[in-house]
Protein backbone atom coordinates (compact mmCIF):
# COMPACT_ATOMS: atom_id res chain seq x y z
CA UNK A 1 0.00 0.00 0.00
CA UNK A 2 1.56 3.45 -0.88
CA UNK A 3 0.93 6.43 1.63
CA UNK A 4 1.24 9.99 1.94
CA UNK A 5 1.71 13.12 3.78
CA UNK A 6 -0.25 15.88 3.21
CA UNK A 7 -1.47 14.53 0.00
CA UNK A 8 2.07 13.92 -1.35
CA UNK A 9 2.55 10.43 -2.23
CA UNK A 10 4.87 8.39 -0.49
CA UNK A 11 6.98 6.69 -3.30
CA UNK A 12 10.75 8.25 -3.45
CA UNK A 13 13.39 7.24 -0.99
CA UNK A 14 13.08 10.22 1.01
CA UNK A 15 10.07 12.91 1.59
CA UNK A 16 10.04 16.90 3.06
CA UNK A 17 7.79 16.00 6.32
CA UNK A 18 6.91 19.42 7.46
CA UNK A 19 5.91 20.84 11.69
CA UNK A 20 6.67 20.00 14.54
CA UNK A 21 5.92 16.30 14.07
CA UNK A 22 9.20 14.97 11.38
CA UNK A 23 10.72 17.93 10.80
CA UNK A 24 13.50 17.50 7.66
CA UNK A 25 13.76 14.41 5.56
CA UNK A 26 12.76 11.37 6.66
CA UNK A 27 13.26 7.65 5.39
CA UNK A 28 9.62 5.92 3.58
CA UNK A 29 10.29 3.38 5.75
CA UNK A 30 10.28 6.02 9.05
CA UNK A 31 7.64 8.15 7.26
CA UNK A 32 5.51 4.80 7.18
CA UNK A 33 6.33 3.94 11.05
CA UNK A 34 5.20 7.40 11.53
CA UNK A 35 1.73 7.17 9.85
CA UNK A 36 1.11 3.67 11.83
CA UNK A 37 2.27 4.64 14.85
CA UNK A 38 -0.43 7.96 14.14
CA UNK A 39 -3.30 5.20 13.28
CA UNK A 40 -2.41 3.27 16.05
CA UNK A 41 -2.88 6.52 18.22
CA UNK A 42 -5.96 7.32 16.88
CA UNK A 43 -7.41 3.77 17.26
CA UNK A 44 -6.66 4.09 21.13
CA UNK A 45 -9.40 5.09 23.07
CA UNK A 46 -6.95 5.75 26.53
CA UNK A 47 -4.27 7.41 24.34
CA UNK A 48 -7.25 9.70 22.84
CA UNK A 49 -8.58 10.54 26.08
CA UNK A 50 -5.29 11.69 27.34
CA UNK A 51 -4.56 13.70 24.51
CA UNK A 52 -8.09 15.29 24.84
CA UNK A 53 -7.81 15.95 28.31
CA UNK A 54 -4.00 17.88 28.39
CA UNK A 55 -4.93 19.82 25.35
CA UNK A 56 -5.83 23.34 26.71
CA UNK A 57 -4.01 22.71 29.90
CA UNK A 58 -1.01 20.38 31.54
CA UNK A 59 -1.94 17.81 33.69
CA UNK A 60 -0.18 15.54 36.29
CA UNK A 61 -0.83 11.47 35.49
CA UNK A 62 -2.78 11.75 38.60
CA UNK A 63 -5.31 13.81 37.62
CA UNK A 64 -5.41 12.91 33.65
CA UNK A 65 -6.26 8.97 35.56
CA UNK A 66 -8.78 11.03 38.05
CA UNK A 67 -10.47 12.96 34.92
CA UNK A 68 -10.48 9.94 32.70
CA UNK A 69 -11.09 7.08 35.09
CA UNK A 70 -8.18 5.37 33.49
CA UNK A 71 -5.95 3.29 35.80
CA UNK A 72 -3.06 5.18 36.67
CA UNK A 73 -0.53 2.58 35.43
CA UNK A 74 -1.85 2.73 32.21
CA UNK A 75 -1.98 6.19 32.21
CA UNK A 76 1.73 6.36 32.33
CA UNK A 77 2.15 3.06 30.10
CA UNK A 78 0.11 5.78 27.86
CA UNK A 79 1.96 8.78 28.29
CA UNK A 80 5.51 6.75 27.54
CA UNK A 81 4.23 5.72 23.86
CA UNK A 82 2.68 9.06 23.36
CA UNK A 83 5.77 10.76 24.26
CA UNK A 84 7.73 8.41 22.09
CA UNK A 85 5.47 9.05 19.25
CA UNK A 86 6.22 12.80 20.13
CA UNK A 87 2.48 14.44 20.75
CA UNK A 88 3.00 15.08 24.41
CA UNK A 89 5.22 17.05 26.02
CA UNK A 90 6.24 16.90 29.69
CA UNK A 91 7.00 19.66 31.41
CA UNK A 92 8.32 19.44 35.37
CA UNK A 93 9.41 21.21 38.20
CA UNK A 94 11.53 20.85 42.03
CA UNK A 95 9.28 21.69 44.70
CA UNK A 96 11.29 22.82 48.36
CA UNK A 97 11.37 19.16 49.25
CA UNK A 98 13.20 18.04 46.59
CA UNK A 99 10.00 16.23 44.77
CA UNK A 100 10.14 16.24 40.79
CA UNK A 101 6.32 17.17 39.80
CA UNK A 102 5.41 16.32 36.04
CA UNK A 103 2.98 17.87 33.93
CA UNK A 104 1.80 16.72 30.52
CA UNK A 105 0.36 18.30 27.90
CA UNK A 106 -0.75 17.38 23.93
CA UNK A 107 1.34 18.66 21.17
CA UNK A 108 -1.69 17.86 18.78
CA UNK A 109 -4.95 19.98 18.28
CA UNK A 110 -6.23 17.46 16.10
CA UNK A 111 -5.36 14.37 14.02
CA UNK A 112 -7.54 13.51 10.75
CA UNK A 113 -6.89 11.32 8.06
CA UNK A 114 -8.08 9.96 5.18
CA UNK A 115 -7.79 6.62 2.64
CA UNK A 116 -7.99 7.21 -0.71
CA UNK A 117 -7.60 4.68 -3.07
CA UNK A 118 -3.97 3.15 -2.83
CA UNK A 119 -2.96 6.48 -0.34
CA UNK A 120 -3.48 7.34 3.43
CA UNK A 121 -3.43 11.06 4.37
CA UNK A 122 -2.63 12.15 7.50
CA UNK A 123 -2.67 15.79 8.97
CA UNK A 124 -1.74 16.78 12.13
CA UNK A 125 -2.57 20.40 13.80
CA UNK A 126 -0.33 20.84 16.81
CA UNK A 127 -0.90 22.54 19.25
CA UNK A 128 0.77 25.27 21.12
CA UNK A 129 2.31 25.26 24.19
CA UNK A 130 0.83 27.07 27.60
CA UNK A 131 3.43 26.15 29.38
CA UNK A 132 7.66 26.69 30.42
CA UNK A 133 9.87 24.05 29.00
CA UNK A 134 11.90 25.56 32.32
CA UNK A 135 12.52 23.45 35.32
CA UNK A 136 11.48 25.60 38.18
CA UNK A 137 12.62 25.76 42.09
Amino acid sequence: MQTAINGIPVTATTIEAGGDFGAGKLSTVKQQEKIQSTLQIMADKYSRDLLRVTQILPKSALAISQETGIPISTVYRRIQKLQDAGVLRISGEINLEGKKHFLYQSKVKAIASKFAGEFIHIEITPNPSSISQSWGV
